[in-house]
């Protein structure tokens, strides 16, 4: 009988260590799960910003081109109303300017 209540300390006494050891465990698991939404915070927040550089810098290269694109717009009309493109001048014709100061001069009125 003695024999089998040291047997049975033995075991309580593995039990109380295992018990230990599984709290142990079950603390480092909680910490673990504990830190995974910062850790998720970080990395969608670090992905956001990332989407948001390349989002501007894609934006601003658009702005950048549709700007240049009126630019040369610009250039152009002015060029055809002053006579100066290519095709004015291959075809001979004035200058918009010229024509409207020369139908004024003749009494054209405003136009």
């Amino acid at each position: 009988m003695a024999d089998l209540n040291e047997e049975l300390r033995e075991l309580i006494r593995e039990g109380h260590a295992l018990l230990k050891d599984m709290r142990a465990e079950k603390r480092e698991i909680k910490q673990l799960l504990d830190g995974i939404p910062a850790r998720v915070d970080a990395r969608i927040e670090d992905q956001v910003k990332a989407g948001l550089e390349t989002l501007g810098k894609e934006t601003r290269a658009a702005m950048d081109a549709s700007v240049a694109k009126v630019a040369a717009e610009f250039d152009r009309l002015e060029a055809i109303l002053t006579g100066t493109d290519p095709a004015s001048r291959r075809r001979g014709q004035r200058p918009l300017e010229d024509l409207i100061r020369e139908h004024n001069e003749r009494g054209g009125g405003h136009v």
